[in-house]
């Protein structure tokens, strides 16, 4: 006689099987999309039941605020989680829970401190950061399950149908315009490296500062323009950099990036855009750059258009053909023209019609400063540059010489702000530019302690980033209060105060965010 097939599990028992399995697992792994590609990472779950026994459970993951995940959630919420648990070690009694739903980034703060207490139930990571009172370095974010599916390996020999779960999508489910539009800004910021745009403007700053010191004027509507144009040729070019990296395979095969410093955007990597998109955003700030160059050639100043080109050029060629001059160990060379000669000088000579000597002078620290941000990116860098025969400076030196070359250029750097101002080529007050070295000291040597540990080099690429930004505008500043000759101390004193404090809220930042990653690595450890 045939046998009847097994009934269902009762949705009263599954419930309670599958609210027993969510508080019981210990970790999960995440699958997001990543444009034609599926990634999977494992991270710890903490599970949320709600009081009405109807309700609808939430599974919560933290991890850090700078993490990819968060990005890629963000712009795909879509999601897959599959957790295993193993009770007593044995197969039979092995069990597994699918979970397909939407993930979002939790924002309020009273559903992060449920979140958090929910994971610090699994993760000593969590919970080390909790007892460090640096939760605010994680993110949380909360899965709303559409499908859930648990299965015990002994019952599905045995022939019992699993346990599963369906919730209906509620139309609050969905995301509203605003979300879909801060998602999308999120990206755009992703594609363009927003954080390295500081280069840019800052030497955009030190530029019309020393225009400044030399005319006693400032046209504050081509100041803008050139510091709208600027950066907007910056994010041109790290656009290029990226579709170029992309296509040599240096990004695919970097495994040690880090987000915001090495590795490039990674948007084309993680999914959250295609090689068109960044074609047509490449177009779009290159056309505003150019735009902006014809406009301020035709209101007098011809020459911005040589800058302009000279810049588009050197960013083009740095890692594209026929020169790749990454390729070639010349990376750096090619940033310090661009970012540091190209737009301090050329910023004041759209200020004063001509190329100061102070702004060369000036430009001189800059370059290098701006050179040394690359330099120490490329570490991280360095194995899957080497993969793809992308022959920079720290591949040619090899990490160990590199780390004593950072300590080389560092010193180069002060000497280009040292000795001009003991000529007298720029003023004493220029010194202000040395505002930046003690962080630039601090990378120096955590970069000779851990030259072959990429993850431990993170404060060093941090210190190195701030560093270059406080004594660029340290020296702008000095420039400016030069001109003043003291009829304006007051106000240029409260500005220094501010700075002072900025950078001390920056060289706190960094030092929390490395003694979380040591007392993490410590937690990992010790679990």
């Amino acid at each position: 006689m045939t046998q009847p097939p097994p009934a269902p599990t009762p949705r009263e028992e599954s419930r309670r099987r599958i609210h027993e399995a969510l508080l019981a697992a210990g970790r999960v792994a995440v699958g997001t999309r990543a444009g034609e590609e599926v990634r999977v990472r494992m991270m710890h779950p903490g599970a949320w039941l709600p009081e009405d026994p109807e309700g609808r459970p939430l599974i919560y993951l933290a991890t850090m605020k700078k993490d990819p995940k968060v990005m890629e959630v963000a712009a795909r919420p879509e999601v897959a989680l599959l957790m295993h648990e193993s009770p007593d070690g044995q197969e039979h009694t092995s069990w597994e829970m699918e979970i397909t739903g939407r993930a979002e980034l939790v924002r309020d703060a009273e559903e992060r401190q449920r979140a958090s207490e929910a994971t610090q139930r699994t993760s000593p990571i969590v919970r080390h950061l909790a007892q460090a009172g640096q939760l605010d370095l994680l993110a949380f974010l909360r899965v709303t399950p559409r499908f859930v599916k648990h299965r015990v390996f002994g019952e599905i020999v045995a022939g019992r149908p699993p346990s599963i779960l369906e919730f209906a999508t509620a139309a609050h489910d969905r995301p509203k315009d605003g979300a879909l539009l801060r998602r999308q800004l999120g990206i755009y910021q992703e594609i363009v490296r927003w954080p390295s745009l500081t280069a840019s403007a800052a030497s955009v700053v030190a530029g019309v500062a020393a225009a400044f010191f030399t005319t006693g004027t400032v046209d504050w509507l081509f100041a803008l323009l050139t510091l709208v144009a600027a950066v907007a040729l910056q994010a041109c070019t790290n656009i290029k950099n990226d579709l170029d990296d992309q296509a040599s395979g240096a990004d695919d095969r970097n495994r040690t990036a880090v987000q915001g410093f090495t590795g490039g955007s990674r948007v084309l990597q993680r999914g959250l855009a295609t090689r068109a998109e960044l074609l047509m955003a490449m177009l779009g700030f290159g056309l505003l750059s150019a735009g902006i160059g014809v406009y301020l050639a035709l209101a007098g100043r011809p020459g911005v258009v040589a800058f302009g080109l000279a810049g588009l050029a050197l960013g083009f060629i740095y890692t594209g053909p026929p020169l790749r001059l990454a390729h070639r160990g010349l990376g750096e060379v090619a940033v310090a023209l661009a970012f540091g000669v190209g737009i301090v000088c050329g910023s004041a000579y759209v200020q004063a019609g001509t190329v100061p000597t102070v702004a060369l002078m000036a430009a001189l620290p800059v370059s290098v400063l701006v050179a040394l941000v690359l330099f120490i990116n490329g570490f991280q860098d360095a194995t899957s540059d080497r993969e793809v025969d992308k022959r920079t400076l720290v591949v040619r030196l090899g990490v160990e010489r590199a780390s004593r070359g950072y300590l080389v250029l560092a010193a180069l750097a002060a000497a280009a702000l040292v000795v001009p101002v003991a000529l007298g080529a720029m003023p004493a007050l220029s010194l202000l530019g040395l505002a930046g070295f003690p962080l630039i000291l601090r990378a120096a040597r955590v970069t000779r302690q851990h030259f072959a540990a990429p993850m431990e080099l993170v404060p060093a690429n941090a210190y190195t980033a701030v560093g270059h930004l406080a004594s660029t505008l340290g020296l702008a500043l000095g420039l400016a209060w030069s001109r003043f000759a003291g009829t304006a101390v007051p106000a240029f004193a409260a500005v220094t105060l501010i700075g002072v404090l900025v950078l001390a809220y920056y060289g706190r930042s960094i030092t929390r965010l490395a003694a979380a990653f040591y007392g993490v690595k410590d937690a990992v450890a010790q679990s």
